[in-house]
């Protein structure tokens, strides 16, 4: 295990391929029905702390070889755990896709009878439940199931991707680098940055990195592109674990609580994939101060709010029930101002103001270095 993440050697991930598929090969062999036990990502097996979402693997449940429908989902493991032995030794990754349409196959489909990429996603899902070290889930990273890559970095820190070339992120594109699929394989060699901004939205990021914030403020700057996928959360963590202060900026909405809690705490669904919680991320901005609050940096632009919708509404009334949000007094504080204002801010509020862009660029400037300092995160 490196750095907090359930990583994995690719031998030690074939030989326990080879431990499951064996296992079941020899209770068949013997007569018997095979019976697969694992925990779901129920609230049952779940619990929240300051640390974010842990597995207490309290209720399991069963694939129970006995019934039609589970002998069709073990048949579809064992069928599934050969395609990922067969592309780890050849050094291959593939797809969520491509692991669906290998299931187009004609004799396969014959037997699985799979009708959409939702089975072969649960289907990876529960290997990722069924395949453990040391008492910990393997992701589907691991056993070569990847996405494609999500989300961009910016900022002065240099590293060896897993092509092995070296590169340093503010160098590797207007963007900067985008972020592998396995963060935590990627080797860092230095850091030269006092904190990383991750930003929800692609355009605010990049208007950031044109007008030169990250090397003014010596930070770096993360395009979260909405809700960030795991290898997005994954490199997070990886700062954090270097010490590196870690700052959200996204829109003032219950969604965006929802994109900054999973930074910070992970998911219910993904709690027994370790190192995708960041607890020491702070919610930098948009919030419900900005607006409301005598001084807040954004009251004179109160105006440019917009009425939340129906589905915004919605959404602040299940975030009462996440824990990750609700248990939070900060985020509880934040939902709560909004189902009662019934507003909701964008990023692009800034351009409200309507100022010439050197008068904008001293705002961003001064928004984040005063947001900062109220996290003790002093920028230059």
């Amino acid at each position: 295990m490196r750095n907090g993440c359930n990583s994995a050697t690719t031998p030690e991930v074939m030989s326990l391929i080879d431990d499951v598929l064996g296992t079941l090969a020899d209770t068949i062999n013997n007569g018997e029905f095979p019976e697969i036990g694992y925990y779901g990502s129920s609230k049952k097996n779940v619990e929240w702390s300051d640390d974010g979402y842990e597995p207490v693997n309290a209720v399991p449940s069963f694939v129970d070889g006995r019934k039609v429908e589970s002998a069709r989902t073990i048949a579809g493991l064992v069928y599934g755990l050969t395609c990922f032995k067969e592309h780890l030794e050849q050094n291959m990754s593939m797809s969520l896709r491509d692991f669906y349409y290998m299931h187009k196959v004609k004799r396969v489909q014959e037997v699985l009878e799979i009708s959409g990429q939702n089975e072969t996603n649960r289907l990876i899902n529960l290997c990722e439940r069924i395949l453990k070290i040391q008492g910990t889930s393997v992701p589907r990273e691991e056993f070569g199931v990847v996405s494609s890559p999500k989300g961009t970095f910016y900022g002065d820190v240099t590293l060896s991707d897993l092509s092995g070339k070296q590169l340093n992120c503010s160098c590797a594109g207007e963007y900067g680098w985008f972020i592998s699929s396995k963060p935590f394989d990627v080797k860092i060699h230095d850091i030269n940055i006092d904190a990383a901004i991750f930003v929800e939205k692609e355009a605010m990021a990049r208007n950031l990195i044109e007008l030169k914030l990250p090397e003014t403020l010596k930070v770096g700057v993360g395009s979260l592109f909405g809700q960030p996928g795991r290898n997005m959360r994954a490199w997070i963590r990886r700062l954090a674990d270097n010490g590196v202060p870690i700052l959200v900026l996204v829109d003032m909405s219950p969604w965006s609580l929802r994109i900054f809690s999973t930074i910070k705490s992970n998911s219910i669904e993904l709690s027994n994939i370790r190192g995708l919680a960041a607890p020491s991320a702070k919610l930098l901005g948009l919030t419900t101060t900005d607006f409301w609050r005598k001084n807040g940096m954004l009251t004179a632009i109160e105006h440019s709010l917009e009425n939340m919708s129906k589905s915004d509404l919605k959404c602040a009334q299940q975030n009462r029930k996440i824990p990750a949000i609700n248990e939070d007094p900060i985020l509880r504080k934040e939902n709560e101002a909004l189902l009662k204002k019934r507003k909701k801010g964008e990023l692009e509020a800034f351009k409200a103001f309507g100022l010439p862009l050197t008068s904008l660029r001293k705002l961003y400037v001064d928004y984040i270095k005063r947001k900062s300092r109220g996290f003790n995160v002093k920028l230059i």
